[in-house]
């Protein structure tokens, strides 16, 4: 009885233990698949995320790395190596048989316009093509936008490299006479212009260098969105204008005036590797208002609206969407915060800044004189100030003494962002030309009219 009742034991023990052994079985393979599967989707993640990554940051992929097909390499000039994709157009590729004249190498591996498309604000309904139709047909700016951000991802256009003018103008250029002059000394196929006048104001007469340059007008109003519009309007019509191999894109007012011959002022541009754009930190008043998520309040840059652009920069401007809808929506005055935002001034200084801070000098080319109390504007040249010694300032200065970089924040005793530095060369000449001279009465236009080209250049 002793026996059976073991064996009966037994018997009864292992009926019991098979079924834990088996939820422990099924239970430690069940632990091994959820680990399977997650690292699976773990690594699945980490594939797609890598790659919103690469597709949002350009400047995580070298230069000389271009995804897609139809890759080829060769060499323009000396110890200047051009990879080309099809679809776009490497920085240091040169469409000229000129070495001499070549768009600036991309030295640094965020400074070039990569293929792969930004946001684009919307799908395109016209035929862009053509785009002089459009000069006097009303068109969306996002359609345009769009479609000038496809541009500025093909291969330069066939011809000699030309630098665009792009001016915003309050009425007719009232330094017409002047830029006649400039224009005079200049090869037709070097420089093309576009205009923005203010609306109502009617074209410019056949005779005039500025005839058939206008793009359709809209509203301006200093300090607002309206201003950023318009500079990335006339960025959008010159870089689709596929009839000219447009490169530097120059920002002018109509108060402006050049202080170099056009000659030094296309070598000047052809030959750096930067842009000129001034993007200074800037004082806390400026940065009062919601930059989060998209960048931090201490990355805010200001500078002069009057910048000069290579067409890569030009490309990245058109093509930005959300920078854009960020400055708009939440950058703006607010006088109980005492909170102050110059979006003209902020906005693309902000974005190049970021997108890519070796890319740009921080530096205007257009002497203005803040070096003085004011109000906001800077001071304004007359009739008793515009004599010959003032010119030969300007032209002499290698540093920039009276910028806009009084109202930084990097520097309170103003020691700093002075020397103009042109492709790592220190105490090189800063300024192409100059504003703000005054068109109010003919004697302040006759005395720059009386300027001889032994002061100017031209």
């Amino acid at each position: 009885m002793k026996s059976l009742s073991g064996i009966g034991s037994v018997s009864f023990s292992s009926t019991i233990s098979s079924p834990r052994k088996t939820l422990t079985f099924l239970k430690s393979q069940m632990d091994v698949w959820l680990m399977r599967i997650g690292i699976v989707v773990f690594l699945l993640v980490s594939v797609v995320l890598f790659k919103l990554l690469l597709d949002s940051q350009p400047s995580f992929l070298p230069t000389s790395l271009r995804l897609g097909l139809g890759t080829s390499t060769q060499t323009v000039g000396t110890n200047y190596p051009v990879v080309c994709t099809q679809g776009c157009c490497n920085p240091g590729e040169s469409n000229s048989s000129n070495d001499s004249i070549r768009l600036p190498p991309a030295i640094f591996p965020n400074s070039y316009l990569p293929c792969k498309d930004y946001v684009k604000p919307g799908s395109s309904t016209y035929d862009l093509g053509n785009i002089s139709k459009y000069f006097y047909t009303s068109v969306e700016d996002s359609e345009l936008l769009h479609a000038a951000q496809n541009a500025a991802t093909q291969p330069l256009p066939t011809g000699k490299p030309k630098i665009a003018f792009l001016f915003i103008t309050r009425q007719k250029v009232p330094l017409e006479q002047m830029w006649e002059r400039f224009f005079a000394e200049a090869d037709e196929e070097s420089y093309s212009i576009y205009t923005h006048q203010s609306l109502g104001v009617k074209e410019f007469p056949n005779s005039s260098v500025f005839h058939n340059t206008s793009i359709p007008s809209k509203e301006v109003r200093r300090f607002s969105i309206s201003l950023v519009d318009v500079v990335r309007r006339l960025l959008s019509f010159a870089l689709l204008d596929t009839a000219r191999a447009n490169m530097w894109f120059v920002l002018v007012s109509d108060a402006c005036i050049p202080v170099r011959s056009f000659p030094y002022v296309y070598n000047y541009y052809m030959n750096s590797t930067t842009s000129f754009v001034e993007a200074f930190s800037v004082w806390e008043k400026f940065r009062r208002w919601q930059t989060e998520p998209l960048f931090r309040s201490e990355d805010v840059r200001k500078g002069e609206l009057w910048m000069s652009m290579h067409r890569r920069h030009a490309g990245m401007v058109v093509g930005d969407v959300t920078f854009y809808r960020k400055f708009k929506s939440d950058c703006f005055q607010r006088s109980e915060l005492k909170s102050y935002c110059v979006l003209d001034e902020m906005y693309t200084q902000t974005f190049l800044s970021i997108r890519d801070p070796q890319g740009i000098a921080n530096r205007s080319v257009t002497y203005t004189d803040w070096h003085y109390r004011h109000m906001g504007s800077p001071r304004l040249h007359t009739a008793e100030r515009i004599v010959p010694s003032l010119f030969e300032k300007i032209q002499n200065r290698t540093e920039n003494l009276d910028g806009n970089y009084w109202d930084t924040s990097d520097d309170v005793n103003h020691t700093r962002w002075r020397d103009c530095v042109y492709n790592g060369q220190p105490h090189s000449p800063c300024f192409l030309f100059a504003r703000k001279f005054s068109s109010d009465n003919e004697t302040d236009v006759q005395a720059l009219l009386q300027m001889p080209k032994s002061v100017l250049g031209y």
